[in-house]
């Protein structure tokens, strides 16, 4: 467990040490003053902060002030709010503790244990064994947590926010193990990752789909799931079974409840060539249904549609990548589009399977009113520009057959899943409002392609021209 703590008082400060160096696996970071104790917390995770109310604004600075603690306090409160915070200070005012007690009052299941604990408390220094006492205990809890073990497999490791996420969610399942697999992430900070908890003789508890982010974003996708998520068919997304919102410093986590030990993809099954990939456009269509019996056909401009996929602030940084393409004719035209609830983030990444085997969507971030089409286009585009389609056949399509986006017969020769995008392609005209509409999302689809470093910018530079050409007509 790392503890920081801060203390201008030398002499305290060192009492406080070499008691807190007698609790097994406490790691002790000091600081003097107010930027130095925000320049630590920016640098490392500490999952406990022992903060003296009058500190100096720094080191050796003789202006030591109640205004500079509590600066760090909410500094902490604001930027990490999972992480527990402990006044130790000399000046005994009970209303000092009240304040903070009643105006700044933040508890949880800190430790996975079930029990809600506070996370702010404060102690007075005449009375600091009661203190270290209290850190012998939490110390002891973050030990249990820490002993939980995680299996990871992906590219990007885990950091010790998420790792403790994740051990926090395994501890409320008693769970000695946990084998966790990266589904996708990496162009933001949130993490969509395969979790599945095991005893430590490897018997099988639970699985789920996760979703690690920071504790906003936490907040916000939980509040799109209970307005909008929970309006899909039963049975085409999974229950959301655990929120962690503390304990973990900024970072918080959604767990969705899968069934069984096997949870694949989307994009595992095209791989696999599974019989049933042809048929899942529609089986998310009708998963969808719910949002669709509530749009509404209006006439607006292209420039409408592009800038829920791409804003105008994001443009100057492709110019360059666009180079001869001329955008502001077609933003400028008038089309009929189609306005509903759409998941926003429908890539073949996002749709599940467990041991049931029906598809489920996942990850609900982008989850609100948009585009009818956004969603059928963005699943047939995901098979070309998302990052895990480097996992598919790369014999198509070629720059030729993206120009060609328009023809779904010549866009599609020889592709070896043709079925499944002709499936995307007849979910996405069938709720459009007109043609249009599809070709608007796709214009949009590709300009966004072109901010990203990793994605083929020929290819969407095709898209890009096909789809003009068809909203210019």
């Amino acid at each position: 467990m790392r503890l920081l703590l801060v203390e201008d008082d030398i002499t305290f400060a060192k009492i406080v040490v070499r008691a807190l160096e007698k609790v097994p696996g406490c790691e002790v970071v000091w600081s003097q003053g107010r930027n130095d104790a925000l320049a630590a917390l920016d640098q490392a995770y500490f999952e406990l902060v022992l903060l003296d109310r009058a500190i100096p604004s720094a080191k050796d600075v003789l202006d030591a002030a109640v205004d500079h603690g509590w600066a760090v306090f909410e500094a902490i409160r604001t930027q990490y709010p999972g992480t527990c915070v402990w006044f130790l200070t000399g000046a005994e005012d009970a209303d000092f503790a009240t304040q903070v007690l009643n105006n700044c009052s933040r508890g949880g299941d800190v430790h996975g244990t079930g029990t809600p604990e506070p996370m702010y408390r404060v102690f007075w220094k005449k009375k600091m064994p009661e203190c270290i006492a209290q850190v012998q205990a939490f110390a002891t809890q973050r030990a249990t947590l820490d002993g939980i073990a995680i299996q990871f497999d992906g590219t990007r490791p885990l950091h010790a926010m998420e790792k403790q996420v994740i051990r926090l969610f395994g501890r409320r399942h008693a769970g000695a193990v946990a084998q966790v697999t990266a589904l996708s992430g990496g162009l933001s900070d949130s993490r969509v990752l395969k979790v599945i908890l095991r005893h430590a003789d490897q018997r099988f508890i639970t699985s789920a789909v996760a979703k690690v982010s920071s504790l906003p974003a936490i907040d916000d996708e939980g509040s799109r799931y209970r307005h909008d998520v929970v309006r899909l068919t039963t049975g085409g997304f999974p229950t959301l079974s655990q929120t962690i919102s503390v304990g973990a410093g900024d970072r918080g986590g959604l767990f969705y409840g899968m069934v069984g030990q096997t949870v694949v993809s989307l994009f595992d099954r095209i791989v696999d060539n599974h019989p049933s990939v042809p048929s899942i456009p529609q089986l998310i269509r009708a998963i969808e249904d719910p949002w669709y019996q509530g749009r509404g056909s209006e006439n607006v401009q292209v420039a409408r549609i592009r800038r829920l996929i791409i804003p105008d602030t994001d443009l100057p940084a492709i110019a360059a990548e666009l180079g001869a393409i001329d955008i502001n004719q077609v933003d400028a035209v008038q089309i009929q589009a189609a306005a509903c609830c759409q998941h926003g983030d429908m890539h073949c990444a996002n749709v599940m399977f467990d041991d049931r085997g029906q598809p489920m969507l996942i990850d609900f971030g982008d989850v609100g009113q948009s585009f009818a089409c956004v969603d059928p286009v963005t699943l047939e585009l995901s098979t070309i520009f998302h990052l895990q389609a480097q996992r598919l056949p790369r014999s198509w399509p070629t720059e030729a057959l993206l120009a060609n986006w328009a023809d779904l017969d010549a866009y599609v020769a020889d592709c070896p899943y043709a079925d499944f995008i002709r499936a995307c392609r007849q979910w996405a005209l069938a709720v459009a409002a007109s043609p249009k509409e599809m070709y608007a999302v796709g214009y949009g689809y590709g300009l966004r392609q072109l901010k990203y470093g990793d994605t083929n910018k020929a290819f969407a530079r095709e898209l890009i021209r096909a789809c003009i050409a068809q909203l210019s007509n």
